[in-house]
């Protein structure tokens, strides 16, 4: 052999050990290491809410899946609730698909089970849903993962 082939011969032998070191170095991570954590923008679920408390939309006028773009309406909302010591209070939020504030109203209510009957005035903007959030608060707290829903769509005028 000529020494031009022994030099390609021993390229080629490094080469094949770099390789091999990469792919065996691959190989030796450890099952259950770390990995990275999920990108801060990935979606999470909503936490579960607590099992003492209960919200419950049982009745709504007018009724129907849709209001019409420029209505005045009165949005009456009747429903149960249980709510643990030491009572809190229920909200009525509706909002439009861009997340705009159309009504707003908190009412306190007493530890326990009772019903509602509450009653809201908007007029419904040029969007393509109204959502009615009732959310039921524990006294003192300022977020609530207790909160039936009601979406109407929006036709236009």
């Amino acid at each position: 052999m000529n020494s031009r082939m022994r030099r390609i011969s021993v390229q080629a032998v490094a080469v094949v050990a770099v390789a091999t070191t990469v792919a065996l170095m691959g190989c030796s991570k450890k099952e259950g290491a770390p990995t990275a954590p999920p990108a801060a923008d990935a979606p999470t679920a909503p936490p579960a809410p607590p099992p003492d408390r209960e919200i419950k939309i049982v009745d709504v006028k007018p009724d129907g899946d849709s209001l019409k773009a420029g209505d005045n309406v009165k949005l009456v909302i009747g429903g149960t609730y249980r709510v643990p010591e030491p009572g809190g209070a229920i909200g009525i939020v509706v909002q439009d698909s861009k997340s705009a504030m159309l009504a707003n109203k908190l009412t306190t209510v007493a530890a326990g089970s009772g019903k509602f009957n509450e009653t809201v005035e908007f007029t419904v903007p040029a969007t393509e849903r109204v959502i009615v959030h009732v959310p039921l608060y524990l006294k003192g707290e300022s977020k609530s993962t207790t909160v039936a829903l009601r979406e109407y769509a929006v036709t236009p005028k």
